[in-house]
């Protein structure tokens, strides 16, 4: 068989073109002893595959492109370094027919703008006004909303509703609809994206489409809580699950919004759906461990403990494990109730099952504790002590610790702090340093602390609020009306701040500024918060003791006070200590209004505390009526509400002064002694 190529013999062969990229090679391999090493080929690539003549090759590809100013763009050149700028100038100086600027404008659309929302609007513009828009098939328009969503821009939302009024209507799917709410749910806006889905009725919705609204609604209820949007989204959700099988992550985001909801009902009618939807497919349960989590601690922020104990008992029974967020919210429910004891049986509990503590725990406990002025406060920081390691406390835990020590001993407390890095300085820290300064009356130091705010730039709003509300404690009015002064000359008090200035003016008996300043505030439209109105009930409760020469103040006090209660339940609502107020106010001056006010508590499921009913029987004792003193009595045991001191001391009184029966009275008397004794043991 002859080779292939036989390189020792020469050839009759047409000699190869000067163009012949292997002739060197040919002609050093027919010479034995080549004088010079062989020259290295510059491309390594066949040559067969060079199918662009002689035109010069980029050696990389990171290669200039000629400017569009000079030479026609090409869709190939398209990347992201393409100077958009350059191709509209081309475009406006070039006459193009439309189908080819329409190209142009599409291949930089999907290949220049790399999910920038404002190339691709500005492309868009492009389009439109070129009138090439009518080239743009369903598949683009999804391109276009799919990098627009991305935009965080005010504008990006409203750039796609456009878009969605300019696309024709047949090529509309429900791809179009899920990306403009995904946007939506990004920028928080729950009630634009009820609209939107309202106003596409015929498009099926999916569970991506209810995920989108149900991250809308987390987001909004950040902003601003609407229990109205929480209706309308959730009455939305309650009509899909008729229909679509929504996905876990949705149900357990709709569950965390729902779990801070004061209305129970659309919580109920939603879980009642979720068990509906769980039957059809067959499941065990319809609800998972964080389902489960976010309920017990909406049960908790709500004080129904009740509730959030059978919820972790339910879910102990269908075998879903609690985690150490579920203890944790369990916990809070207990906390906040008052019921350490419990609290901290399921603190044990807990470290048993994950073998080791939670600082988490340990600073609801200490919190609520603190909050409640129980002695057990001090226990909770020896365990801390004993269980915990300095490396296993965070900031919220060694803050909490600090305002336990603060109310101790506020100078020990500060001699602590400065034994601290000056990273491990928390300004919560320094808050609590400051009240417990003004609740002494050491105005120098409290001074001293915000100075320490304002040199490690920590100082904030709630630094200047707590600033002049420790110098209310320092009885230095005018220092603290000079700090809301200038809190007001920034634009800074809010109904917060000023309801603590109302309340500071009160307790230092400056009556007259307080309700001239309640009054300026209604007249300037700032409607006043619940402690707001709550302190000027205090205040006219007491007016005839604060009462100054040439004091401006309401004549008719107990009619005035009704009136500002009743323009505080129109816009919300009063919890215990605003009724019971207005029950101390009207006790002193209207027994009767007094009791129709406790009735209406009642009515509104407020429960009263034994603050409410030491009210009741000191009007009682007020106005001698010895058979009303024995029913808010009576009303209180059945309650199970155990009475204190001054509880007891006004009954009696009641009984005295109204000439009751001695030894009704002398039997009233011994069962105070022994109550007041197990108390004191």
């Amino acid at each position: 068989m002859r080779p292939a190529l036989n390189i020792t013999s020469t050839t009759t062969r047409r000699a190869k073109s000067t163009q012949c990229v292997f002739r060197p090679c040919c002609f050093a391999l027919n010479t034995r002893h080549p004088t010079k090493p062989l020259p290295l080929p510059q491309r390594l690539f066949p040559w067969f595959l060079d199918t662009r003549g002689n035109r010069s090759m980029a050696t990389t590809s990171t290669a200039t492109l000629p400017t569009l100013n000079n030479h026609r763009p090409h869709a190939r050149d398209f990347n992201k370094d393409l100077d958009l700028d350059s191709l509209l100038t081309y475009l406006a100086s070039h006459t193009l027919s439309p189908k080819t600027i329409f190209k142009l404008l599409r291949s930089a659309l999907y290949n220049a703008v790399q999910y920038d929302a404002l190339k691709a609007w500005v492309i868009y513009q492009a389009m439109l006004d070129y009138r090439v828009n009518g080239y743009l098939k369903s598949n683009h328009y999804g391109h276009l909303l799919c990098v627009l969503k991305y935009g965080d821009s005010v504008e990006t939302v409203p750039h796609m509703l456009e878009i969605l009024q300019q696309m024709p209507s047949d090529q509309f799917s429900g791809y179009h609809l899920s990306q403009v709410l995904f946007a939506m749910s990004r920028q928080g806006q729950a009630k634009e994206a009820c609209t939107l889905i309202k106003t596409y009725p015929n498009i099926e919705l999916t569970a991506n489409h209810y995920h989108s609204l149900a991250i809308a609604l987390k987001h909004a209820i950040k902003q601003n809580p609407d229990h109205d949007l929480m209706e309308q989204v959730t009455q939305l959700m309650l009509e899909g699950m008729q229909h679509v099988t929504l996905s876990s992550s949705t149900l357990n985001t709709m569950i965390s919004v729902l779990a801070i909801n004061p209305h129970h009902q659309r919580t109920l009618d939603f879980l009642k759906a979720m068990e509906n939807a769980s039957s059809k497919k067959d499941e065990k349960g319809p609800y998972n461990v964080y389902i489960y989590t976010s309920l017990i601690a909406g049960f908790a922020r709500k004080g129904d403990t009740k509730s959030a104990q059978q919820l972790f008992d339910q879910m102990i029974q269908h075998n879903v494990k609690p985690t150490q967020v579920t203890y944790g919210a369990l916990m809070e429910a207990y906390g906040r109730l008052g019921d350490f004891k419990t609290a901290q049986s399921l603190l044990e509990q807990a470290e048993k099952r994950f073998r080791k503590p939670n600082a988490v725990m340990y600073t609801s406990l200490l919190v609520n504790a603190i909050r409640h002025s129980d002695p057990i406060a001090y226990e909770i920081e020896q365990q801390i002590q004993q269980r915990l390691k300095p490396q296993e406390i965070d900031t919220m835990l060694r803050t909490a610790l600090m305002w336990l020590s603060a109310q101790r001993n506020v100078d020990q407390a500060r001699k602590t702090l400065s034994t601290l890095s000056p990273e491990s300085i928390h300004p919560i820290m320094l808050h609590h340093l400051m009240t417990a300064y003004g609740q002494k009356g050491d105005k120098a130091n409290v001074i001293e602390i915000y100075q320490m705010l304002r040199q490690n730039n920590t100082a904030s709003a709630r630094s200047k609020h707590l600033l002049a509300r420790a110098l209310f404690y320092c009885r230095d009015v005018p220092a603290a009306m000079q700090v809301f002064l200038s809190m007001r000359s920034q634009s800074i008090p809010d109904q917060v701040t000023c309801a603590m200035v109302i309340q500071g003016l009160v307790m230092n008996r400056e009556a007259e500024l307080a309700w001239r300043l309640f009054r300026s505030l209604q007249q300037q439209g700032i409607e006043p918060s619940v402690r707001a109105y709550t302190s000027i009930l205090k205040m006219l409760g007491h007016v005839e003791q604060m009462k100054k020469p040439n004091i401006v103040v309401p004549e008719k006090v107990t009619t005035e006070a009704l009136a500002i209660f009743r323009r505080l339940t129109g816009f919300t609502e009063p919890h215990v200590y605003t009724y019971t107020t207005l029950i101390a106010c009207f006790a002193k001056h209207d027994l009767n209004r007094a009791i129709t006010i406790f009735d209406h508590m009642c009515t509104q499921q407020v429960a009263p505390t034994v603050e409410t009913y030491t009210a009741l029987l000191q009007g009682c004792a007020i106005f001698r009526n010895s058979q009303m003193a024995l029913n808010v009595f009576h009303h209180m045991c059945s309650r199970q509400i155990e009475p204190n001191a001054v509880t007891w001391r006004y009954l009696l009184k009641s009984l005295l002064r109204s000439r009751a029966d001695k030894a009704q009275i002398d039997r009233i008397g011994d069962m105070a002694r022994k109550n007041l004794i197990q108390q004191q043991q």
